[in-house]
């Protein structure tokens, strides 16, 4: 059986692709969006949406994670309600069933009877047996025990570019100030006693188009910071004369005139905490 950080890395894998499938069917992915109202919702957007791949994504991970290490059902945890409105205005409790037939039915329920090739599809990807062939993840064995962790999901970070879908968002200073780029599976696991972080995995689905096909193709980072152990899929970046900041493009014109100055020029924008984040990891 793999370990604890291959099994995250290929959930995250297998939600990387559910991630693309859907984007790739654009007139689909307008049936997949339901805004989120009441508790749900994120005040600090006008407009904030979860869509079937936020709810697909989490509820993969919660499956394939639990069902390979079930000392870890019931500490598998996510940002997202599972609860999504179907075509009829009603509510589905979105999950993975016993079979792929199975899960496209009750992906009938919120995309409508219309959308059978796209249901089989989702539920295709959701069943489908990830192999990574990673000789380097292999190898690393960090001795973290399922049991002593729980896990936190953030299916689709960045959702909001996610659905805007803007695709050929220009980097600036190796940056992207938006667009899918920014759109990011993350993935955690935290000591249940203490709540510290130990694995994490952070996946690009959408970081590079193959110049032939123009189809989407993603990379995945893995960390580990447990007891002694330190160990990452990241070279140490490169270091700079003066560092440099990233911001949201939310943040006020004082804020960002006051960081501003600790950096070799203007603050570069960018969507995302989880991408923020990964431009500090990178060295961007």
């Amino acid at each position: 059986m793999a370990g604890l950080l291959q099994a995250l890395v290929a959930v995250s894998q297998k939600a990387a692709e559910v991630a693309r499938l859907c984007r790739a069917e654009e007139p689909l992915f307008r049936l997949l969006v339901a805004e989120k109202t009441g508790p749900d919702r994120n005040a600090r957007f006008l407009q904030d949406f979860k869509t079937l791949a936020d709810v697909l994504i989490q509820e993969v991970i919660k499956h394939d994670l639990g069902t390979q290490f079930p000392e870890l059902r019931g500490h598998i945890h996510g940002e997202e309600s599972s609860e999504f409105r179907d075509a009829e205005g009603g509510t589905v409790t979105v999950r993975v069933c016993a079979t792929p037939g199975d899960t496209a039915a009750l992906l009938l329920a919120v995309l409508g009877p219309e959308q059978m090739r796209a249901a089989e599809l989702l539920a295709e990807a959701v069943h489908q047996e990830v192999t990574l062939g990673d000789m380097e993840l292999d190898g690393i064995d960090p001795g973290v025990s399922p049991g002593d962790v729980g896990i936190w999901i953030d299916p689709i970070d960045s959702t909001n570019e996610f659905i805007g879908g803007r695709e050929d968002v220009a980097a600036v200073d190796g940056v992207a100030p938006g667009g899918l780029r920014s759109a990011l599976v993350l993935v955690g696991a935290f000591d249940r006693h203490t709540g510290v972080p130990v694995l994490g995995v952070i996946n690009e689905p959408f970081f590079q188009r193959d110049p032939q096909t123009r189809r989407w193709q993603g990379r995945y980072h893995w960390g580990v910071a447990h007891g002694d152990t330190r160990l990452c899929s990241l070279s140490p970046p490169s270091a700079r004369p003066r560092p440099r900041v990233v911001l949201s493009r939310a943040e006020a014109p004082a804020v960002r005139g006051a960081l501003g100055s600790l950096g070799g020029g203007p603050p570069l924008l960018a969507a995302g905490a989880g991408y923020k984040l990964l431009c500090v990891a990178l060295g961007l």
